[in-house]
């Protein structure tokens, strides 16, 4: 019995790391050619899914491609239950060749629902949402040339009512350059219904779900990291409250439009409070209305005297070798993949930017910092990684001042940092993955 323990054992440890790589069902690239009617061009659809932020929000890239058009777009996916991402209603348009259709792009709206063929092939198929009157406007493509007109109104007429069933044909995430500024909405090339983060005192705090008409036939939901607190709730002019309680540290809460209803938009109003922060999640406000989702990140500051401190790392031979304007001001382990920085100006709020490249990568660039915390989540790579904050500019006070906490779960770190222009502050963070990993 022990014997046969332990060969169950060591296979469990050499296989666990393929089970976890393909734990992810939705990263990777999904395909399909749509045929609209004979002698019509088909339409080729292929959707490439990035790696999540906590397993919830998925950045994302779609390409259309129909006769001589020819479109690639960048836009968030967000996980609203076990098996449904919402889409977001902004497209934000890479490449259109030879006319645009971006403002059409909102038509492709509600969630993609995962499930598997009968070949067991994943396949993503999109759910648009109901509403018993689409007052959505469809522009007037007679500035178009003929057979541009013809072109326009198939993939109009596509992304409005057509079946789209995407299969998966690989498991390789996107990794496109603009990748990371999807996430963070100071950087981001559109809103994708991703707002600022916000810095809360308090892990208890309560939602009030509300709408303005006393008989509504709107529906919503509500998630919080990825669980669902609210599931299908039917608008009424009763206020419905709950009570929450955060994580410490980074959470993700999701405002969902299940249905517009009767018609555009839907009226949900969610109220958070926690203390005297309060803030709203509206879908009546112009830049949600049409919108699938509302997401707001809330971080919580940990509780400071169950705080655990990172470890420093220290390894022989691995030595950085340092330029004249560099300087390396942190060493230390961190046991997960996805960390938080949070960067400000401690002092007076004169301007300042700096940009962060992380293993030769650029994480953001022309940063602004501000006085209030802002928040980047940054995914490490197993092993040694090497972070360089460089400083952009000197503000209107030299030199250029700001404040880094690193935060992993309950453990955190501050680095003060000062800079003249080009100079890098230098932090080797060590992503200690656990053993066989």
């Amino acid at each position: 019995m022990v014997r046969n323990t332990l060969i169950l054992f060591f296979c469990l440890l050499f296989v666990s790391p393929k089970l976890l790589a393909q734990a992810d069902a939705y990263s990777g690239t999904w395909q399909m050619e749509y045929l609209a009617g004979q002698g019509m061009a088909p339409i080729n659809i292929e959707l490439q899914i990035s790696y999540s932020e906590k397993n919830i929000l998925y950045p994302a890239h779609l390409k259309l491609q129909c006769d001589s058009f020819i479109a690639g777009y960048d836009l968030l996916l967000v996980k609203k239950n076990s098996r449904e991402l919402g889409i977001s209603k902004n497209k934000f348009p890479r490449l259109e060749n030879p006319f645009s259709i971006v403002a059409e792009t909102i038509f492709l709206n509600g969630s993609l629902d995962y499930s598997k063929d009968f070949k067991g092939v994943p396949t993503l198929t999109v759910l648009r949402i109901q509403a018993k009157q689409n007052n959505l406007a469809i522009r007037d493509t007679m500035n178009l040339s003929g057979s541009r007109r013809t072109i326009a109104m198939q993939l109009i007429n596509f992304l409005q009512s057509g079946d789209i069933s995407l299969k998966k044909i690989n498991n390789k995430p996107w990794d496109g350059i603009k990748r990371d500024s999807i996430l963070i909405p100071q950087f981001s090339p559109a809103y994708f219904g991703l707002l600022d983060t916000v810095f809360l005192p308090t892990r208890d705090g309560i939602i009030n779900l509300t709408s303005d008409k006393k008989k509504e036939k709107d529906i919503i939901s509500v998630t919080l990291n990825g669980q669902v607190m609210l599931d299908k709730i039917r608008l009424n002019k009763k206020t419905h409250t709950e009570e929450i309680l955060l994580d410490t540290g980074l959470n993700i809460l999701t405002f969902f439009a299940d249905n517009f209803g009767n018609s555009l938009p839907n009226t949900g109003k969610l109220k958070l409070e926690f203390g005297p922060k309060r803030l709203a999640l509206d879908f009546t406000n112009k830049a949600d209305s049409a919108a699938t989702y509302i997401v707001v990140k809330l971080f919580c500051d940990p509780d400071k005297s169950k705080e655990i401190y990172f470890q420093n790392y220290t390894s022989t031979g691995e030595e950085i070798k340092l330029n004249k304007n560099e300087k390396l001001i942190g060493n230390i382990i961190s046991t997960s993949k996805d960390i938080i920085f949070a960067l400000w100006d401690d002092n007076v709020e004169d301007g300042d930017s700096i940009s962060i490249n992380i293993n030769g990568h650029w994480l953001v660039r022309g940063f602004p910092v501000k006085n209030n915390p802002q928040f980047i989540t940054v995914t490490l790579k197993p092993g040694p990684n090497l972070i360089s904050f460089i400083a952009d500019n000197l503000g209107s006070i030299p030199p250029n001042t700001s404040v880094l906490e690193i935060i992993d779960g309950k453990k955190r770190k501050s680095f003060p940092m000062e800079s003249n222009i080009g100079e890098k502050n230098i932090i080797k963070i060590f992503y200690d993955s656990g053993p066989g990993l």
